[in-house]
């Protein structure tokens, strides 16, 4: 997917929010390119305001259809807003890793304010691994950004995801939804081999569908390991670690992107 317009426009929402007050450090799942329509958008302005950068940024757009080959890695982007920049991917990436199986470095657990997943899990078949390194990057208060597929894309990976799946994750791992939103995300062609296939064996599908994303940003609140989602009866499903532990983590965690001074004026707030 990359990076586009409806990601600049979360971003800054979050920023006003207050919720990326502070943020410094930034982890790609995935060594992200930009979007002509992130280059274009109209907000690119307020978005470097926000950030107290100096300048708009400005890069060349290279077209739709040049994205992959020609798109321009959002490293830069980043740097320009005031943020050090890593990327984690099994090529490509600052940090090569396979996230089908690698675990997190030492010195990179627990280190990110903000960590973005904007169309990598969906092509990995080790959800949980995926998830759980995204999880140890994060720091305690960070926040976690997930742009993926939700409907529709045919053969685009191997996963869609269900609303349910980020919501039951945030309970078993006491994440707070910051924003959840799912939006029709154009139109994809069903590929002819599927359409052949369901013709001969009496399927029922049409030449197109509708292409769904959901977009989830959710913060960090313990420093507690990774729980696995689990889709089963309220009995079955882990209960989150609702401890002082956790009351203390989560209030550093605000405390290292606030300063002690910013987190008592939000609680005054």
């Amino acid at each position: 997917m990359g990076l586009g317009r409806e990601f600049l426009r979360d971003l800054i929402t979050l920023r006003r929010a207050g919720e990326l007050e502070g943020a410094r450090r930034v982890a790609e799942i995935g060594a992200q390119q930009l979007a002509d329509s992130l280059i274009e958008a109209p907000e690119m302005e307020e978005a470097c305001r926000l950030f107290g950068a100096k300048k708009v940024f400005r890069v060349t757009p290279v077209g739709d259809n040049n994205f992959t080959a020609h798109a321009p890695l959002a490293r830069p982007f980043w740097s320009h807003l005031g943020f050090d920049h890593a990327s984690v991917d099994v090529q490509g990436g600052t940090v090569l890793l396979d996230l089908n199986r690698g675990t997190v470095p030492e010195e990179m657990r627990d280190a990110f304010d903000l960590v973005i997943n904007a169309g990598t899990t969906e092509h990995v078949s080790n959800q949980e691994n995926a998830f759980r390194v995204i999880h140890d990057l994060t720091k305690p208060g960070g926040i976690m950004y997930h742009e993926v597929p939700a409907g529709g894309m045919i053969d685009h990976g191997f996963f869609s995801y269900q609303p349910k799946f980020f919501a039951r994750m945030a309970y078993q791992n006491d994440y707070q939804i910051l924003l959840l939103r799912m939006s029709a995300h154009g139109v994809s062609v069903v590929p002819q081999y599927l359409r052949d296939f369901n013709q001969r064996y009496g399927g029922n599908i049409t030449e197109t569908v509708t292409d769904y994303a959901l977009r989830v940003a959710m913060r960090r609140c313990g420093s507690f390991g990774f729980s696995t989602p689990v889709d089963a009866e309220a009995t079955l499903i882990p209960r989150p670690q609702r401890t002082t532990r956790r009351q203390l983590s989560y209030l550093a965690g605000r405390a290292r992107l606030l300063g002690w001074r910013g987190l008592i004026n939000k609680f005054r707030a």
